[in-house]
């Protein structure tokens, strides 16, 4: 398939892929994906608070939290948010402003940085809709890698979480309508 994430971060250092099957329509999951909130996530919501140093205060839609920088769409079968930062840090430096724009983060290859995309990509199966989450980190040179790779060996675990309870309650919603 072509997929907007692979034109994005082709080639990648650190990548966590999570897929649920969903009986549902891609339709409903595709609303459901678009109507999770905050208050349906509080495992996502302590861990994102604790990260934060309790900095962040997540509301609205969590596909639009968790995408950060929305990079790219295909409206009812993938959307892709992004950044680049310095994640390692305790307060994380961000990039340039023109990493906002797909072009931008896609060329973006200054040392010191890592360019993390995340996509949500609907297929169908049958009579259902196999939803995936993807999560791809490109570090710019060895230094951010090494730096990115202990920072990922601590959090790893909790975005697992995160994705698992954010595919739960996409599939709650949408499998609600059916």
């Amino acid at each position: 398939m072509d997929w907007i994430l692979d034109r994005l971060v082709p080639t990648y250092d650190f990548r966590s892929r999570y897929t649920r099957r969903i009986a549902a329509s891609p339709e409903a999951v595709w609303a459901a994906l678009h109507a999770v909130t905050a208050a349906e996530l509080p495992v996502t919501r302590l861990l994102m608070g604790v990260r934060s140093a309790g900095r962040s205060r997540m509301s609205g839609p969590m596909a639009e939290v968790l995408s950060t920088n929305e990079l790219g769409r295909q409206e009812g079968r993938e959307a892709v948010g992004g950044i680049v930062a310095k994640f390692w840090r305790l307060r994380p430096a961000y990039g340039p402003e023109e990493t906002a724009d797909p072009a931008g983060f896609a060329s973006f290859a200054e040392p010191g940085w890592a360019k993390a995309a995340m996509a949500f990509q609907l297929s169908p199966a049958g009579e259902d809709t196999l939803l995936a989450t993807e999560t791809r980190i490109r570090a710019t040179d060895g230094a951010s890698r090494r730096a990115f790779g202990r920072y990922w060996l601590l959090i790893r675990a909790g975005s697992g979480v995160i994705r698992f309870e954010f595919l739960r309650a996409i599939a709650r919603r949408a499998e609600s309508t059916r």
